[in-house]
């Protein structure tokens, strides 16, 4: 064995005793024997390309000695979930035979719209539709069960819940992702699930501190603006951070999101006063992880390097690089080289490095990751429940917000009705009509033209309801307009994401809303449209004018 290789196997050693004997000894003595660099080197958490080490993916492990890697579908990191724990185990092999320490490995699976596996892993309609739902159990049992299947693969930190709470219809990032617009109903939902997510050995990060649920712009390309006071923050967006602190979440993710009340001038992530709530006031002392930095909130004014170091001087502990648009993997040579070199003249302090590297290693030895003998052995396993669970969700998710004059008794009378559907969603409206009475299924542009509304005036005519496919429609003024054209009186709107759009529809004949079009969200909505099972979903959000439930 290398002096560097026994040298980090007796640091470990000593780090997991004396966590285990004394959570709080002094962190002179558990970073004694790390170098500046490997301490560098453990506050970032990077993207990568592909899906196997590559040339550069190994230079990030042994050379920079990252903290951790995040996956996404999107730079083709999964392509199986037999791929991907082979692309963990390999990670962490790398990590192993090169003396670094094993690493984080981070993925977003929120469930529903953001999640970054999709074959070989149960799917859950998000959460929204559990806090339509509103069964804190069943929230404990699908993050049980997500949570036993990442680990599987390898996986040991979710950056999941959302604890947002989504007050503003206009919001156009979080939505379905929130559980709803009640603090306590968030709250209580999002408890559970760091509960079962830490029982299943995952790591969980509320998400996003101090609140990104009363945004109308999306912080991946602008900066959004919280205009709310110190008084609406501790009655609205604080208490689910609050709540989660109070049950042991050991992460925190930032938001890019500017709150005057607290700091006109720095964006929460960049900033030590908002940072110093969720320490001081709440008690916070797991790791404050940054939203990724590529991000456009961050963007204006200030170089990828100049953020990451002031994001770390505002008392973050892993700044994170996802893979934000225009945004390349070699960054991440340029910003370790900076961070170092902030290190090494004083610009980050020694005693803020220690502080995060600190957390950073007590959370590892929590996951196991530094027990002398820890094998990088994974394999994945589907939970045997999870169908069933995914099932149930779905079923208690199902809202129906209106339905005047029994229209949807009416569409049950055998009748073949249109249904409009967006054609970039197409799979999922086949996967409704699977479950569905006999429908004519017309699928039309996402934003359909004069001519695509003429056709599908023409499919409506003579009929006395159409039944019409709602993704957020809010957001789209031609599919408004088409509902507009066919008569509001006569559609049964089908929601697949939020109920937002009954703000702009508020006359339609009938609205069930799945928050979802996964399947086991599409059975559930054709069972009950079909009138085989009840509707026992509550509107998780406030919409004037509409019923919690019908």
């Amino acid at each position: 064995m290398s002096s560097v290789k026994r040298l980090v196997a007796v640091l470990c050693t000593a780090i997991c005793i004396s966590a285990v004997s004394n959570p709080g000894f002094a962190s002179e003595r558990r970073l004694s024997e790390m170098s500046l660099e490997e301490k560098v080197g453990q506050i970032m958490l990077v993207f990568f390309e592909g899906g196997a080490i590559s040339e550069n993916l190994e230079k990030f492990v042994a050379e920079l000695r990252v903290g951790g890697v995040i996956l996404y579908s999107s730079r083709e990191n999964i392509a199986s979930v037999e791929q991907v724990a082979k692309l963990n185990a390999e990670i962490q092999r790398t990590a192993l035979s090169t003396g670094t320490l094993p690493l984080f490995i981070a993925i977003d699976q929120e469930g529903g719209l953001i999640a970054r596996i999709r074959e070989g892993v149960t799917q859950f309609p998000g959460n929204m539709a559990l806090g339509a739902a509103d069964d804190p159990a069943l929230a404990s049992k699908v993050a049980s069960v997500s949570g036993r299947e990442l680990a599987s693969l390898g996986i040991n930190v979710n950056f999941a819940p959302v604890m947002d709470v989504n007050n503003n219809p206009s919001n156009p990032i979080i939505g379905v992702r929130s559980f709803g617009s009640d603090p306590a109903l968030v709250s209580r939902l999002g408890v559970e699930t760091i509960r079962a997510s830490l029982a299943e050995g995952v790591l969980p990060a509320a998400k996003h501190f101090p609140g990104h649920g009363d945004t109308s712009v999306d912080s991946h390309t602008g900066l959004p603006v919280i205009e709310a006071t110190r008084e609406r923050l501790d009655s609205v967006e604080f208490p689910p951070f609050r709540a989660a602190v109070e049950a042991g979440v050991p992460i925190v993710m930032t938001a890019h999101v500017l709150v005057p009340s607290i700091d006109p001038a720095n964006p929460a992530t960049l900033s030590p006063a908002i940072l110093g709530v969720l320490r001081d006031e709440m008690g916070f002392n797991g790791l404050i992880v940054t939203d990724s930095m590529g991000m456009g909130a961050l963007a204006e004014g200030r170089t990828l390097e100049d953020a990451a170091i002031a994001a770390f001087n505002a008392g973050a502990d892993i700044l994170l690089f996802g893979a934000d648009k225009g945004h390349e993997e070699t960054e991440h040579f340029g910003v370790y080289s900076a961070l170092l070199e902030a290190c090494r003249t004083g610009r980050i302090p020694s005693w803020r490095l220690d502080e995060a590297v600190g957390r950073i290693l007590e959370a590892k030895c929590s996951l196991g990751l530094l027990h002398e003998g820890w094998k990088p052995e994974f394999a994945p396993t589907r939970a045997a429940e999870g169908a069933e669970v995914a099932r149930e969700a779905a079923l208690k998710s199902i809202t129906v917000a209106r339905d005047i004059r029994g229209a949807l008794a009416s569409v049950r009378d055998g009748r073949v009705r249109p249904l409009l559907w967006p054609s970039e969603r197409a799979s999922a409206a086949e996967g409704l009509v699977r479950n569905l009475f006999p429908v004519d299924l017309a699928l039309l542009p996402g934003k359909p033209e004069e001519a695509d509304i003429a056709e599908a005036l023409k499919r409506s005519e003579g009929f006395d309801y159409v039944l019409v496919a709602d993704y957020d429609g809010w957001r789209n003024p031609a599919w408004l307009e088409m509902i507009r054209r066919i008569g509001p009186d006569r559609v049964i709107l089908l929601a697949l994401r939020t109920p937002y759009s009954l703000i702009s529809t508020p006359d339609v004949a009938a609205a069930a809303i799945a928050y979802s079009d996964n399947p086991p969200s599409l059975q559930a909505l054709g069972e009950v449209l079909k009138g085989v099972s009840p509707a026992r979903g509550r509107l998780p959000v406030d919409l004037p004018g509409f019923k919690r439930s019908f």
